[in-house]
């Protein structure tokens, strides 16, 4: 009988090496790899392009305020209207003697003209109009900078949450085959114990419960392990069911975390979303001077050219007109200082706004460091049970085979044993996440961050 099981046991080691021989061949991803294709390719971080260039079209387009304007008009217009006839014959230098005749100044016959004008305009002084248009669309490109960096940062922290989760599940996938494989080999040691007598037939039918529970879990895991995978494609930009590779593997990790001092002093210069809520406060800061401004006048100089022709084939004339003019609205109906209060009111808010940052993101460094020290604490509880839940197997294992332990007992550490490896392997997840989200809440997450590097 013990020749038999060597035998079995055996056979299924040789089988396990050559089903392993494929993965060891596939392709490893790393997490630097994974971080490279979701920078280039993630569907999300492709959204920001079309609103960076757009942030640059505008400030191009408020470097216009500084140059003329150039207006062309062609217009038709016919009629008799007295006024009409005589100004356009002055105009169309058509103008004779017999014009000053009164029925033909009372009573003029039709005219046709078709107008072609030509306006040139140039602000002189603005008191600064402009120059706030401008800022106000230099600090549009660095919000939408910021946000891209923002952005960034919380792609890398989901693709390095993905790749790990990948790796909790393969490892999951790993511990629940060899609960098969264990269940597997008590069902047979026990259907041969039955079938000498040594046992009864309730430890086969327990061995066969359990075997099938073994196996739903598996199927369990391995749906997880597929999605955590289809999560992790979609981050990296491909398609949903490409193979992704190896990747590596949850071997606990000591890691040293900065001071907590430290992470704080560093957050206002390196968090994105911070420093894009400074350049709201200079968008505002810059909207209230543009507001004041607005009680002020502007002066500009004009240019015109006009030509008046009877028709696209008979010439007719030409003029010009040219001048300075200040244009200072006194009375708009209260709605410039009513726009002005609500600058104010927007200015205040963003103060407040930076004021509950700043709280919410020294509690983002404190809760981080606590999950992190938590989760390191509870690697170390998981090594232990793990190898007490080891310890504890073989010798039930070797109770059971004398007979002193039920197959209950057996079936209970096979169980607690995948529990704790599982457990484990969980833990580590945990600890390296948590690492992660204490670079992420001081800002210093990046493809080249500790965390990064913790293969």
């Amino acid at each position: 009988m013990r020749i038999s099981n060597y035998r079995k046991n055996l056979a299924s080691a040789v089988i396990m090496v050559l089903i392993a021989v494929p993965l060891v061949a596939q392709e490893r991803l790393t997490l630097s790899d994974a971080v490279a294709r979701a920078l280039e390719n993630n569907p999300d971080l492709a959204v920001d392009a079309p609103g960076q260039e757009a942030a640059r079209l505008e400030f191009k387009a408020a470097k216009a305020g500084y140059l003329p304007r150039l207006d062309f008009e062609q217009s038709y217009l016919a009629g008799n209207n007295p006024v009409f006839v005589f100004g356009t014959l002055l105009s169309q230098q058509k103008f004779t003697e017999r014009n000053f005749a009164l029925p033909a100044l009372n009573s003029p016959d039709a005219i046709d003209n078709l107008q072609t004008r030509a306006a040139l305009q140039q602000t002189l002084w603005d008191f600064g109009r402009t120059k706030d248009r401008r800022e106000q669309a230099r600090l549009g490109i660095e919000r939408a900078d910021q946000s891209h960096q923002d952005h960034m940062r919380q792609v890398l922290l989901a693709v390095f949450d993905g790749y790990y989760s990948t790796s909790f599940a393969r490892a999951s996938l790993e511990t629940a085959k060899l609960a098969v494989r264990s269940a597997e080999s008590l069902e047979a040691q026990a259907k041969a114990r039955v079938e000498s007598g040594l046992t009864v037939e309730a430890d086969l039918l327990r061995s066969r419960a359990y075997l099938a529970e073994a196996r739903q879990r598996e199927i369990q895991v391995q749906g997880q392990l597929e999605t955590a995978q289809a999560q992790l494609n979609r981050l990296m930009g491909n398609p949903l069911s490409r193979p992704i590779g190896e990747t590596a593997s949850l071997a606990p990790k000591s890691i040293s975390l900065p001071p907590e001092e430290t992470l704080i002093s560093e957050q206002k210069q390196r968090r994105p979303d911070y420093q894009n809520l400074l350049t709201e406060l200079r968008q505002a800061e810059t909207a209230v001077s543009s507001r004041h401004k607005e009680f002020l006048p502007v002066v500009t100089a004009y240019s015109t050219w006009e030509a008046d022709n009877p028709s696209f084939r008979e010439s007719g004339g030409n003029n010009w007109a040219a001048g300075i003019a200040l244009r200072w609205n006194l009375f708009a109906g209260g709605s410039d200082a009513a726009q002005l209060d609500a600058a104010r009111r927007r200015l205040e808010q963003k103060r407040r706004q930076i004021s509950a940052l700043e709280s919410a993101m020294a509690l983002d460094i404190r809760r981080s460091i606590i999950q992190y020290r938590t989760a390191e604490q509870q690697v170390t509880a998981a090594q232990a049970a793990e190898a007490q839940s080891e310890e504890g197997l073989r010798i039930l294992r070797n109770r059971y085979d004398a007979g002193l332990a039920t197959m209950t007992d057996l079936l209970s550490a096979e169980t607690s044993r995948s529990n704790a490896r599982t457990n484990l392997a969980e833990a580590i997840y945990r600890h390296r996440l948590s690492y992660a989200q204490v670079e992420y809440s001081a800002g210093i997450l990046s493809p080249t961050s500790p965390a990064m590097n913790l293969q």
